[in-house]
């Protein structure tokens, strides 16, 4: 559950909680071989902003960390 009662971007309290589907795969040619993880996150959506958050669950994050351990990492 997403616990912000305001949003981050703009301070609104128009936030809803949505269910959702997500198919997560890492970008470029090296990761073409890579399996994509199928995660059902909870999404915090501010209605007046757009800005969206969620929060994937344990075993989802620990896929994603597996298949990261084999991406090459960008560093920004």
């Amino acid at each position: 559950m997403l616990s912000s009662t305001v949003c981050r971007s703009c301070a609104s309290a128009n936030l809803i909680e949505l269910d959702s589907e997500m198919n997560i795969h890492f970008p470029g040619l090296k990761s073409l071989d890579q399996p994509s993880i199928h995660a059902f996150p909870k999404l915090s959506v501010c209605l007046d902003c757009g800005l969206t958050e969620s929060v994937i669950s344990e075993a989802e994050l620990r896929k994603l960390r597996e298949c990261a351990s084999n991406v090459v990492r960008i560093s920004l």
